[in-house]
């Protein structure tokens, strides 16, 4: 909101229309009412003045489609209020306005990119527009079991990965009240030259103020729907269209708006637009004062009755939201024997309050410029008087299952709209392309999309919502059917077909569903994947010894086994000669980012008849945003997929969990080991509980027990990978680097673990035996080391400042069935721990090679390494 000048509080439209109404008009056009000359129930409810108001675009009172007089004159305060160059009132609602921003920004087949969880609005526009749907995934808060925003580095994974769509399209506020980092998302989408489009349905409330949180337009968005019914109390169906900027041609907007607007618009809307516009510009500031302490007394009050506890800013930051907007009372239902949906009814038909909506555990509230201290204390003196009957103080709820596995899309939604369609009973719709959206509540998101399959996973979704009684809606009572595209009638179908039998050929649910799961490394092997290294800023000398080093690596593992090398575009020419010349070595030209295999290719996966899958995570070069370790990690997240083409393997992909390799260790017998710290870290998975991310490893990894320990090793860069500290040597036994009693911290570390490995059995019931392997004394980066590294970052990398301890252990081990390749330091310790390998590994060829340069890069041998287990 701008500061105020005289010419802000105008209001031309409704002085206008005050004057048309006083001029003792003698009607004879549009509407026939001619000014409330008629007497019905209606006028009876709200009198003939508000009769006297309703015209239609007389002579003085301008023309919507075609503003030249006092619309525009309306229209340009609006723009000047909310810091937007341009506003087009709008009365069909946000909903047309969203429709019109992206039918001026797409054009057919232009991809956009947008969370899944958007109003139904943006999902016809991609009818109306023909573009291409990008979904961004949404955090499911499975406490409340609400859909809230998708992360700032979900949002830049997909605007890296799809560089040619042409616009974003954020929600902020969500309708639960969840704020985005607009400003960030804003800037990050313009620097690739995509314009961002704004659901800001819920936050018109927002140009109230100078203050936070911000608006579209304050934080550069292109364009803005804005919902002033909803929140800056114009009259229902009146919203406005906000611009700002030239990256799209405003008069673009007008045309396209005409093209959806009805002939005949409201002027009580418009005048209502006009109105409120100047109220709040006047008076904004005294207004949000008000609600926002009317919404701390309900925050107060209301967490004080049994049974309904008020989730706010504290809870969703918590969970990873940037921002949480007050004027939202999102109310969860807490030991009551009713749920959400009940609370609502109670609410309206015994107390006479209505609350927004409700879910299975929630109910929400929203806090507007015409809410009072009466509104408010008539909604306590009702929960509290529902607490007093309903809460019981056992009581427990079911929870669902959220771990979707969206459709594949085969075709454009606008395709499937308006191909010939045939409803079937849900079951039937197997292997076949979806004509509508199906949604599920809680949490709100579409399970499918119209151009979508049906997959066995998406049908067993939607029973299993059915079976818990949860919302979901279709085009169907129900959902016991739904529409799909009549294949037989469909001309263009041929196009498709084959798309769609490989698809159905491939089609994965989950590893656990299927029966896959992650084997134990010291299984036998298909083959290695290693990775070259290149980067200036990592890797000493260009990767000069660091190289070396990887060839020592790459000829050890090939006397056993296949190596699959994956080679950088920029180094294959000079690589590939040596390469050649070692036996079993078969080069991969692919791009990445940085060498480390275990973390950033793919976790390959075994059933029990030896058939063999992939499963594909998110990279975010350990910690995106918040502590990673480089900034461009795009070439690292799409890495697995590209390997997945080139070693025709069949994938299960995740983009929603972050998580690498080297973060976990198996005895491929149902026992899985990670860290907290590192799973745990803001930098992965911030808005997932602990719970959530144990059953996503169990559901993708097949594990079935996993053992938790606090720490890794402390200051590890990867946030404490347990492949530093722990590692399985074969069922049943695990190895633990272990420290000098010097180094207390890690002592400490060290100690919890161990304590717990002995005290902890395996899935099969198995107390772990646990082996001490000794720790060298501390090895640190050398000026001379340091000063190889090109501080200033090729890719944003971190410097590597000389005096820092590389964190050395021997842990970080590789192996097979038949042989162990061991770090060596150059260190007394590498003798004593050889000798001690030798041991342990009776069996096994002990292989120690130099390895001091991968540790300087980061990591060591295990981290440059990946195993493809052997299949049948």
């Amino acid at each position: 909101m701008k500061k105020m000048d005289k010419r802000d509080i105008q209001t031309p439209f409704v002085d206008a229309l005050k004057s048309y109404v006083e001029e003792g008009i003698s009607p004879f056009d549009v509407p026939g009412h001619h000014m409330g000359n008629v007497n019905n129930e209606m006028t009876a409810l709200i009198g003939k003045k508000v009769y006297k108001t309703d015209v239609n675009a007389p002579y003085g009172l301008d023309n919507l489609a075609h503003p030249s007089g006092v619309i525009l004159e309306a229209e340009k305060l609006m723009a000047h209020v909310c810091h937007a160059d341009y506003a087009y009132f709008l009365i069909n609602g946000t909903s047309s306005g969203l429709i019109a921003a992206v039918m001026t920004i797409c054009k057919p087949t232009d991809k956009i990119i947008l969370p899944r969880n958007v109003h139904k609005s943006l999902t016809n526009a991609l009818v109306l527009s023909g573009a291409v749907p990008i979904y961004v995934e949404p955090h499911i808060d499975s406490t409340i079991e609400i859909a809230n925003q998708p992360s700032l580095d979900e949002y830049k994974r997909m605007i890296l990965r799809y560089p040619s769509a042409k616009a974003v399209v954020v929600i902020n506020p969500t309708y639960f009240g969840v704020i985005a980092d607009l400003r960030s998302i804003v800037e990050f989408a313009h620097e690739r030259n995509m314009a961002v489009i704004v659901d800001e349905a819920h936050g018109a409330h927002y140009y109230l103020t100078n203050n936070d949180p911000v608006t579209a337009m304050d934080a550069g968005a292109d364009v803005s729907a804005v919902s002033f019914h909803k929140t800056a109390g114009s009259l229902t169906q009146s919203s406005v269209l906000l611009v700002k900027g030239n990256r799209v041609p405003h008069f673009k907007f007008q045309e396209t708006l005409n093209l959806m607007n009805t002939t005949s618009p409201s002027s009580l809307l418009i005048g209502s637009l006009d109105a409120a516009r100047a109220h709040i510009q006047e008076h904004g500031e005294e207004i949000s004062k008000r609600v926002i302490a009317i919404s701390e007394k309900a925050y107060n009050e209301i967490n004080k009755i049994p049974g309904f506890i008020v989730r706010g800013k504290d809870y969703f930051k918590s969970s990873g939201a940037f921002n949480y907007d007050k004027t939202k009372l999102l109310i969860e239902i807490d030991r009551l024997d009713i749920n959400g949906y009940d609370v609502y009814r109670l609410l309206k038909t015994r107390y006479h309050v209505q609350v927004e909506l409700a879910e299975t555990y929630v109910i929400l509230c929203i806090l507007a410029l015409g809410t009072t201290d009466a509104h408010l204390n008539a909604l306590i003196k009702a929960l509290k008087s529902i607490s007093k009957e309903h809460f019981k103080k056992n009581r427990t709820y079911p929870t669902h299952s959220f771990s979707f596995k969206y459709g594949f899309m085969l075709t454009r939604p606008r395709t499937a709209f308006f191909a010939p369609g045939k409803t079937v009973p849900l079951r039937q719709a197997l292997n076949h392309i979806s004509k509508e959206s199906i949604v599920i509540y809680p949490p709100g998101i579409p399970v499918i999309q119209a151009g979508e399959v049906f997959s066995k996973d998406i049908i067993f979704q939607i029973e299993d919502g059915l079976s818990k009684q949860c919302t979901i809606l279709s085009n169907h009572n129900r959902c016991e059917t739904v529409d799909i595209i009549d294949e037989e009638k469909w001309k263009n179908f041929n196009f498709y077909k084959k798309r769609l039998h490989d698809y159905v050929k491939n089609e994965l649910t989950t590893p656990r569903r299927d029966g896959y799961y992650l084997p134990f490394e010291g299984d036998k092997h298909q083959g290695t994947i290693v990775l070259l290294p290149f980067r200036r800023d990592v890797w000493r000398n260009h990767a000069k010894e660091a190289t070396e080093q990887f060839k020592g690596l790459i000829k050890a593992i090939a006397r056993f086994e296949k190596i699959y090398v994956g080679v950088h575009p920029s180094i294959y020419k000079k690589s590939l000669p040596w390469l050649e010349r070692i036996p079993n070595v078969i080069p991969i030209r692919v791009k990445y980012n940085d060498a480390w295999a275990r973390d950033n290719t793919l976790i390959f996966l075994r059933n029990k008849r030896g058939d063999i899958r992939s499963v594909d995570f998110r990279f975010n070069a350990w910690g995106g945003d918040y502590d990673g370790l480089y900034t461009n990690y795009q070439d690292d997240d799409a890495l697995g997929s590209r390997l997945v083409k080139k070693l025709g393997v069949q994938s299960y992909r995740l983009p929603s969990f972050v998580m690498e390799g080297g973060s976990i260790t198996t005895d491929g017998e149902g026992t899985l080991i990670a860290t907290e710290a590192c799973f745990l870290s803001k930098g992965r998975n911030p808005s997932m509980s602990k719970a959530e991310i144990e059953e996503t490893l169990k559901v993708y990894l097949g594990v079935n027990d996993i053992i938790w320990i606090p720490h890794g090793i402390i200051g590890d860069e990867t946030d404490e990978h347990v492949d530093n500290m722990v590692t399985f040597s074969r069922p049943g036994e695990v190895l633990l680097a272990w420290p000098s009693t010097a180094d207390k911290v890690q002592y400490v570390a060290a100690t919890k673990a161990l304590k717990i490995l002995e005290s902890t059995k395996d899935a099969k019931g198995r107390p772990i035996k646990v082996i001490k392997v000794k720790m060298p004394n501390p090895i640190y980066l050398s000026k001379e080391e340091a000063r190889g590294i090109y501080s200033k970052g090729h890719y944003g990398a971190k410097p590597r400042k000389a005096g820092t301890n590389l964190l050395a252990t021997y842990i970080n081990f590789y192996q097979s069935d038949r042989f162990v390749i061991l770090p060596s330091f150059g260190v007394k310790e590498d003798t004593i721990v050889l000798k001690q390998f030798k041991e342990i590994f009776p069996e096994k060829e002990i292989i120690q090679i130099p390895s001091k340069e991968i540790l300087i890069g980061g990591g060591n041998i295990h981290c440059v390494t990946m195993q493809i287990p052997r299949g049948r």
